[in-house]
């Protein structure tokens, strides 16, 4: 494709069909303003699975669940098919002794077979919870599994492939007749297969209508990003309320029936809970994504959106990144992308601006329009989205209003005027953290608000309408010795920003008095490609490399020009050779930093930063390495 210079702004938005932003702000006092949505939320069922039952009387033969099968064709299975499976498996979980206070854990990848057992168990009334399959297959002692299951003490283990989960079904000492495997069951175990060839309970409609919103639908864990993973408590009506909150954005149901490719995780709460729970929404047909935002495991998303093209897509901007390169180098296959796309989002981190525009570029040289690419925010205790940008605008790193039905409280912040703590109150809320009543006490302020620990910022104070941007997160902060607070999340970024693409991550440390430093992982390929390294050069040879050193202690430079607070200026950076780790919760199974596992695990680090002389890896502005 040949790219040619054009003016962004000078093209309209493709059509959405999204709401017109609406936000009615409330000041409580000086200091606490309260925000909701202007558009009314709707009724919605007290359990998701009861849109399924709609779709089966109005599209019986229309494709739900695809995923490729052990040969790499697509296999489908019909809203009639998914619909007599949900209530075979819904009868054998009931008739196996599961129930309320015996749930399903779920320890597999996506597949259709989970999405079955899941929606199964929410027919029946069984809780699951899906945990990273990362917790599994990691070896090693599988403290995280062991950790989980210590809270939710599940009664039914659904594997995918018994064979590939051995280790952790043998760690857990999980019995093999509460073991329900879809391929490789060894022998005593439940077979998948038998359970979906069952014959449904004649008694189960009559039990479903029994079932009260407020039962527990998932235990899912949190990410870990500011300490050990959390089980939330997520409701059958908290679901049911972030579904139809998520719906709302557009001002009519889509006439014709939706088509997604998704590789979003399901023990993750935009895979697990709205993703899952779209799809019963609007009758739609999920395609199941084996790929990965990752370079090697990207181009199996590729080959599924040359043969899929989705209704709307959902990406990290890592994942954008390598799609947007291959939108750019092949005509055909953004043509085909583009061609039933209504609009496009991100989450999981902040979007450049270059990619952005990269984006925009590509959407109009192949459609004459631009097309929405925006953000969702929200967190495990919110069961979804609870602040999205619904509207079409070019505004990169805004997050957007409260959904209808979602109450935001933003609390000044009192060291920095116009940066607000986010708290949050709604349908979609969790109450309780489960087996842990100090810490679910500790979530919530006197009004019964969630404290999210996020920050915020108006894109314009004027005008509430233009959205909010994020502003880092409270528990990442930390006060110098002079008392000065020191906001990482804008540091971080700015870093980074400035550094593209050498680094690809970071996080702020400091000497213990007034003087700041991040520790950051270098891209590798970008600083092959900048040194002109061999393919087989490691990051150890790299990152004391005196020409690298010299470039970023000159962007180093830029990151501090104008500068002069000791809270503002990074005076070094030291470079990593070992990757974050899982295990030492370093870094959550969804990819972001544990700030706070990062700095304590890395203690010997954060010490050479400020070391004199200082190490041939760490980065000082204004200094050249001699070679």
């Amino acid at each position: 494709m040949s790219i040619t210079p054009l003016n962004i702004a000078d093209y309209p938005f493709r059509e959405t069909g999204f709401r017109t932003p609406s936000v009615v702000v409330e000041p409580r006092t000086s200091e606490i303003l309260l925000l909701r949505s202007g558009h009314p939320l709707p009724a919605q069922p007290g359990c998701t699975v009861d849109w399924l039952e709609h779709w089966v009387a109005k599209r019986p033969g229309a494709p739900m669940l695809v995923e490729r099968d052990a040969n790499g064709e697509w296999r489908t299975m019909t809203c009639q098919q998914v619909w007599d499976a949900v209530r075979s498996i819904a009868s054998m979980l009931l008739s196996s002794g599961a129930s309320r206070e015996k749930p399903v854990a779920i320890l597999s990848e996506n597949s259709t077979e989970q999405a079955l057992l899941t929606w199964g168990a929410l027919y029946a009334g069984v809780p699951v919870s899906p945990v990273s399959p990362a917790y599994s297959l990691m070896g090693g002692d599988y403290a995280r599994i062991r950790a989980a299951f210590e809270v939710i003490r599940p009664h039914i283990v659904f594997v995918q492939d018994a064979e590939r989960f051995a280790g952790a079904l043998a760690a857990l000492r999980v019995p093999a007749e509460r073991t329900l495997a879809a391929r490789h069951p060894a022998p005593q175990m439940l077979s998948f297969a038998d359970w979906l060839a069952a014959t449904p309970n004649l008694e189960l409609a009559s039990h479903h209508a029994s079932l009260t919103p407020d039962m527990p639908a998932k235990y899912m864990f949190t990410s870990g990003s500011t300490g050990i993973p959390k089980a939330v408590v997520i409701t059958r009506r908290m679901m049911a309320a972030a579904q139809e909150m998520a719906a709302q954005v557009f001002e009519r149901d889509p006439e014709t029936q939706p088509a997604y490719l998704e590789w979003l995780p399901w023990h993750h709460v935009m895979g697990g809970n709205i993703v899952m729970n779209r799809v019963l929404r609007f009758g739609a047909t999920l395609y199941i994504d084996e790929g990965r935002p990752l370079p090697g495991r990207f181009d199996a998303t590729l080959k599924n959106l040359r043969d899929v093209a989705p209704s709307l897509y959902f990406n990290v901007p890592a994942g954008l990144s390598l799609l947007i390169a291959a939108l750019e180098r092949d005509e055909a296959f953004a043509q085909h992308f583009f061609s039933r796309l209504t609009y496009a989002y991100y989450g999981g981190a902040v979007l450049s601006r270059e990619l952005y525009d990269r984006f925009q570029a590509v959407s109009i040289r192949t459609t004459g329009h631009r097309t929405v690419l925006t953000s969702v925010f929200g967190a495990t205790e919110t069961a979804g989205p609870a602040v999205t940008q619904y509207w079409a605008v070019d505004d990169v790193g805004c997050i957007g209003l409260p959904l209808p039905g979602v109450e935001l409280k933003l609390v000044e912040d009192s060291a920095l005027p116009g940066r607000y703590e986010m708290r949050i109150r709604g349908d979609n809320i969790v109450r309780e953290y489960l087996n842990a009543p100090a810490q679910s006490r500790d979530a919530f302020d006197e009004d019964g608000f969630y404290k999210l620990g996020d920050a915020v910022r108006f894109v314009d104070p004027k005008c509430p309408e233009r959205g909010l941007r994020f502003a880092g997160r409270f528990a990442e902060d930390f006060k110098l010795a002079n008392g000065t607070w020191v906001r990482t999340a804008a540091l971080r970024t700015r870093l980074l920003d400035s550094c593209l693409p050498l680094l690809k991550e970071a996080v702020i440390a400091h000497d213990g008095d007034n003087a700041l430093g991040a520790l950051a992982w270098p891209d590798l390929d970008a600083c092959r490609e900048f040194l002109g390294a061999p393919a087989g050069a490691q990051v150890e040879q790299l990152r004391s490399d005196p020409k690298l050193i010299a470039e970023l202690a000159r962007r180093l430079e830029l990151v501090n020009a104008g500068q002069t607070g000791a809270s503002m200026r990074i005076e070094r950076v030291g470079l990593l050779s070992e990757p974050p780790s899982l295990q030492a919760y370093e870094v959550t199974d969804k990819g972001s930093l544990n700030q706070r596992a990062v700095i304590e695990r890395r203690a010997s680090d954060v010490n050479a930063l400020f070391r004199e002389p200082y190490p041939a890896h760490v980065v000082v502005p204004g200094t050249v390495p001699s070679r």
